[in-house]
């Protein structure tokens, strides 16, 4: 017999789509693993920053995508003011640095760890993805910022012992270098979102669409195809040069890609980086490299980020701008040692008649370190 909740009966035993619930020992160890992380990034002068619940809507609208759009939870005030929910912690970031840095302060390091609310289908099974701890490194431009942030990630993935986490960089900088013209037909959103989902039938068709000639085509598909080590990413750099159809402002990402690939390889030879030209970015404000972190097993990435120069200069201030989010409750049950994070403390129950007795040798107890209620 299949019991259908409706009305009071639904909210009581359902809580809305985007949010989540944690049970007792669940969310000691979530508290614990955040607070891991929170040290890690401390030791690296990341200090931590608190972004608003919710914020004007129409202040953001130009930075989302429609799709974003879609799955942001949106409100009015008393005023009669649109208001959306936090939906990702960059944004609301991007315009509390925006509006209070000044050039003496920089470079700045912050680091996050904050709920995120956004609207997931019913039937979508990509669920646990409200919770996003990050990092942002402001003010610090080139390649040394950007090895900085994704030796971090790497450092942040070593510390919760992912081992099979996998890294691919990619750069926003080249599909802009490519098909920045696209922006003058319309279909830049369609292009980046069939390189994304990595059709390249369509991606064919498209290119024949905009009279791309088909030697030209066979290249772009190449590239923007490509996965690979960091081995085969320079054999196939060596290629593309031997073309020669490429514009010359569109090789210089692919060498400071090259190069920020051998760095973390002489950094950290067992790290688990792949080039992926497919990689450009779900956001329109990147402008440089970025990443994500992919986990075996998992719908989607756990771990992005990337550069976005522009976006503290939307808010009215111009610095540049690195860093990454993960999105923990993805990941936490594959954590290595979860054990690590758990309440190890045995609880110590004080049974005495007498609460003013009870109460003081809990007191005594609870100074040597241990778990007391009364």
């Amino acid at each position: 017999m299949e019991l259908i909740l409706t009305g009071k009966t639904r909210n009581l035993f359902q809580i809305p789509q985007g949010t989540e619930s944690l049970s007792l020992k669940e969310a000691s160890t979530h508290r614990r693993i955040t607070d891991a992380l929170g040290e890690l990034f401390l030791s690296w002068g990341y200090f931590p920053v608190q972004t608003p619940v919710f914020d004007f809507f129409d202040t953001y609208r130009p930075l989302l995508k429609s799709a974003s759009i879609e799955k942001v939870y949106r409100l009015i005030d008393r005023e009669g003011d649109l208001l959306m929910l936090r939906s990702d912690v960059t944004l609301f970031l991007a315009k509390q640095m925006g509006l209070s840095l000044k050039a003496k302060d920089l470079p700045v390091r912050v680091c996050y760890a904050d709920s995120i609310l956004r609207h997931q289908d019913r039937e979508d099974i990509s669920h646990n993805e409200f919770f996003q701890v990050g990092v942002e490194l402001i003010g610090k431009d080139g390649l040394h910022g950007d090895l900085e942030i994704l030796m971090l990630l790497i450092s942040t993935l070593e510390l919760l012992e992912l081992s099979e986490a996998v890294i691919h960089v990619g750069s926003r900088a080249l599909f802009r270098c490519c098909f920045g013209w696209v922006l003058d037909t319309g279909g830049f959103e369609e292009l980046e979102k069939i390189i994304m989902s990595r059709n390249w039938l369509n991606f064919t068709e498209f290119l024949h669409g905009v009279d791309i000639k088909s030697p030209e085509i066979a290249l772009y598909k190449k590239i923007f195809s490509f996965i690979g080590s960091d081995l085969e990413f320079r054999e196939l750099r060596k290629e593309i040069s031997a073309a020669g159809l490429l514009p010359a402002e569109a090789l210089e990402p692919l060498d400071y890609l090259e190069e920020l690939l051998a760095s973390i390889k002489a950094m950290k030879p067992a790290a688990r980086m792949r080039a992926d030209l497919s990689e450009i970015g779900g956001q329109p404000y990147y402008t440089g490299i970025v990443f994500r972190g992919y986990l075996p097993g998992l719908d989607s990435a756990a771990a992005f980020g990337g550069r976005y120069n522009n976006l503290l200069d939307f808010f009215g201030f111009n610095a540049p701008s690195v860093g990454f989010s993960i999105l923990l409750r993805k990941i936490e049950s594959r954590i290595g040692g979860l054990e690590r994070f758990a309440v190890k403390e045995e609880i110590v129950k004080v049974k005495e008649n007498n609460f003013i007795e009870a109460y003081a040798k809990a007191e005594a107890l609870r100074k040597n370190g241990k778990i007391v209620i009364l």
